[in-house]
Protein backbone atom coordinates (compact mmCIF):
# COMPACT_ATOMS: atom_id res chain seq x y z
CA UNK A 1 0.00 0.00 0.00
CA UNK A 2 1.51 2.95 -0.72
CA UNK A 3 2.54 6.07 2.05
CA UNK A 4 1.45 10.11 2.67
CA UNK A 5 4.72 10.79 4.06
CA UNK A 6 4.67 14.38 5.81
CA UNK A 7 8.28 16.65 6.27
CA UNK A 8 7.37 19.86 8.09
CA UNK A 9 11.17 21.03 7.92
CA UNK A 10 13.35 19.85 4.88
CA UNK A 11 16.12 21.60 6.38
CA UNK A 12 16.11 18.56 9.17
CA UNK A 13 15.14 15.97 6.67
CA UNK A 14 17.59 13.61 6.34
CA UNK A 15 19.57 14.81 2.74
CA UNK A 16 18.86 10.96 1.59
CA UNK A 17 15.55 9.65 1.58
CA UNK A 18 13.94 5.97 0.11
CA UNK A 19 10.61 5.38 -0.82
CA UNK A 20 8.69 3.11 -3.06
CA UNK A 21 6.98 3.22 -5.80
CA UNK A 22 3.58 4.98 -5.52
CA UNK A 23 4.60 6.90 -2.21
CA UNK A 24 3.71 10.13 -2.11
CA UNK A 25 5.90 12.68 -0.33
CA UNK A 26 4.07 16.22 1.32
CA UNK A 27 6.80 18.69 1.86
CA UNK A 28 6.10 22.32 3.57
CA UNK A 29 7.75 24.41 1.19
CA UNK A 30 7.54 27.15 -1.13
CA UNK A 31 8.64 24.87 -4.13
CA UNK A 32 10.88 22.57 -5.77
CA UNK A 33 12.41 21.47 -8.48
CA UNK A 34 14.37 18.04 -10.10
CA UNK A 35 18.06 18.37 -10.71
CA UNK A 36 18.09 14.85 -12.32
CA UNK A 37 15.86 11.93 -12.17
CA UNK A 38 12.73 13.34 -13.67
CA UNK A 39 11.58 10.36 -15.27
CA UNK A 40 11.73 8.90 -10.99
CA UNK A 41 9.94 11.69 -9.70
CA UNK A 42 6.87 14.25 -10.34
CA UNK A 43 6.44 16.95 -8.39
CA UNK A 44 3.11 19.00 -8.22
CA UNK A 45 2.90 22.20 -7.00
CA UNK A 46 3.62 24.99 -5.21
CA UNK A 47 0.67 24.98 -3.17
CA UNK A 48 -1.48 27.61 -1.38
CA UNK A 49 -3.91 26.35 1.99
CA UNK A 50 -7.55 26.44 1.18
CA UNK A 51 -10.77 25.22 2.88
CA UNK A 52 -13.89 23.76 2.15
CA UNK A 53 -16.50 26.72 3.42
CA UNK A 54 -20.11 25.87 4.29
CA UNK A 55 -21.68 26.86 1.07
CA UNK A 56 -19.46 24.44 -0.83
CA UNK A 57 -16.92 27.00 -2.17
CA UNK A 58 -13.15 26.62 -2.10
CA UNK A 59 -11.84 29.68 -0.12
CA UNK A 60 -7.81 30.54 0.02
CA UNK A 61 -6.04 33.20 1.63
CA UNK A 62 -3.49 35.34 -0.41
CA UNK A 63 -0.34 34.26 0.96
CA UNK A 64 2.89 32.41 -0.40
CA UNK A 65 2.96 28.41 -1.35
CA UNK A 66 3.17 26.81 1.78
CA UNK A 67 2.79 22.69 0.32
CA UNK A 68 4.80 20.64 -2.29
CA UNK A 69 3.98 16.98 -3.61
CA UNK A 70 6.42 14.72 -4.79
CA UNK A 71 5.11 11.37 -6.59
CA UNK A 72 7.34 8.29 -6.83
CA UNK A 73 6.59 6.56 -9.70
CA UNK A 74 9.25 4.53 -10.71
CA UNK A 75 12.07 2.94 -9.47
CA UNK A 76 15.55 4.86 -9.44
CA UNK A 77 17.12 7.40 -8.06
CA UNK A 78 16.04 11.42 -8.07
CA UNK A 79 17.98 14.77 -6.82
CA UNK A 80 15.63 17.34 -5.97
CA UNK A 81 16.58 20.68 -4.33
CA UNK A 82 13.40 22.46 -2.36
CA UNK A 83 12.52 25.76 -1.41
CA UNK A 84 11.55 27.14 1.63
CA UNK A 85 11.24 30.68 3.61
CA UNK A 86 9.93 33.44 1.97
CA UNK A 87 9.96 32.89 -1.39
CA UNK A 88 10.57 37.02 -2.41
CA UNK A 89 13.16 38.18 0.09
CA UNK A 90 14.54 34.91 2.16
CA UNK A 91 14.29 31.97 0.12
CA UNK A 92 16.56 28.51 1.68
CA UNK A 93 17.25 25.66 -0.96
CA UNK A 94 17.94 22.32 0.95
CA UNK A 95 19.36 19.55 -1.61
CA UNK A 96 17.57 16.20 -1.52
CA UNK A 97 18.38 12.71 -2.93
CA UNK A 98 15.56 10.34 -3.13
CA UNK A 99 15.90 6.99 -4.29
CA UNK A 100 12.84 4.94 -5.32
CA UNK A 101 12.64 1.30 -4.33
CA UNK A 102 9.93 -1.58 -6.03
Amino acid sequence: MSRLIKVESASECPSSLTLKVGDVLLLAATGARVRSGSDVIAISGPFVPGVVGDDGRVYSPETAPNAVIILAHRSGRAAIDVITGDPWHAARTTSLVVTVEP
